[in-house]
């Protein structure tokens, strides 16, 4: 798979999920463009920023919702080889207990889609990121990660 990586996705960082329920129980997830997955809302801390601040704004940003209260469920160091590199990505996942603001895909660019989906479906999609699969872990239930060949034609 092809993937075009920025500097950022080259350093060691932490990196910060949200599980974001809405009244039905449905998670919030992201149709993923860089990557070709299916993800929980996720971003990078940025250097230096505590993970907390750093999953708010990501998730201000990203679907425009205020964060209010969350907790830590999970957090594994996971480490990459990119370009031949090896980072170290510190993963954190938050359960989004309470929010504001109307959810609004801010960045089409970044994700295709952005909806609710039953926890069930999603864990019978066949391709999930690392941080998704990794929350689906913390509940008891594991499967293997799979990812999308994307390919991209020079025109």
């Amino acid at each position: 798979m092809a993937i075009n990586y920025n500097e950022e996705d080259l350093l060691d960082h932490h990196a910060v999920s949200a599980v974001i329920k809405n009244s039905n129980g449905e998670i919030l997830m992201q149709d993923h463009v860089k990557y070709g997955f299916w993800t929980i809302p996720i971003g990078k801390a940025k250097a230096g920023q505590h993970p907390i601040e750093g999953i708010k704004e990501e998730i201000l940003e990203e679907c425009n919702l205020i964060i209010e209260d969350l907790k830590e469920i999970a957090f594994k160091e996971i480490e990459y080889e990119r370009n031949g590199k090896k980072v170290k990505v510190i993963t954190h996942i938050y359960e989004v207990l309470a929010h504001s603001g109307e959810m609004i895909n801010n960045e089409p660019h970044k994700h295709n889609e952005q909806k609710f989906i039953p926890l069930e479906e999603i864990k019978s999609m066949p391709y999930l990121s690392d941080a998704t699969i990794f929350f689906l872990e913390s509940m008891g239930f594991c499967r293997e990660a799979k990812l999308k060949l994307i390919i991209y034609l020079k025109k």
